[in-house]
């Protein structure tokens, strides 16, 4: 009797050190068959895993009838395809949800007195805040004149004795730096 029918005779007979065998003899070729497929260490291990969970549990029903290293391959293939089948399924279910997300906050949009909003205003207005301080002290001076003293470009250039057309560059480059760095809440607003 050579060694795969007689492993297939103790793992028929519910031999817990059948499996064992099987398990030291193939593991390791296991997991890296498997990572080869799913690209993934830990995944490619808890496939391998199930296999011999799976293996153990019907150890006296074993479906294994020729060959246990073609049967253990094939079937490592397999579980690898269904994670990787899987992976795929989620994926398309996150991005339809994060879609849904992103809809609805589209048809609701941010309102005041709502703790969540609030946080999420705090954190653009203290970001605001750190771009307007690294704004050039010229760009910050004419942002500054604009926004909180409400003078429009012709006041301002009139008040800093400097052209229109600086004064539209100056605020040009602003906003073009507020939009650069705050375009991770742009979606949120």
């Amino acid at each position: 009797m050579d060694y795969e029918e007689e492993i297939l005779k103790l793992l028929n007979d519910g031999d817990e050190e059948a499996i064992k065998q099987i398990f030291d003899k193939f593991y390791k070729r296991l997991c890296l068959y498997a990572a080869s497929i799913v690209r993934n260490p830990q995944a490619a291990e808890e496939i391998v895993e199930d296999i011999f969970v799976y293996l153990w549990i019907k150890a006296d029903r074993a479906p294994i009838h020729f060959s246990v290293k073609s049967y253990l391959f094939k079937s490592t293939y397999n579980n690898c395809i269904k994670y990787l089948n899987k992976l795929k399924t989620e994926k398309k279910h996150f991005e339809q949800l994060h879609c849904s997300i992103e809809d609805n906050e589209l048809l609701h949009p941010i309102v005041h007195n709502y703790p969540i909003s609030d946080l999420i205003i705090k954190e653009i207005e203290d970001e605001a805040e750190k771009i307007l301080n690294s704004l050039p002290s010229h760009c910050k001076e004419i942002y500054s004149l604009n926004r909180f003293e409400n003078l429009n470009y012709s006041e301002i250039a009139q008040k800093l004795n400097i052209t229109v057309g600086t004064v539209k560059t100056q605020m040009s480059r602003a906003f073009q730096k507020f939009r650069h760095e705050l375009k991770e809440y742009i979606t949120l607003l």
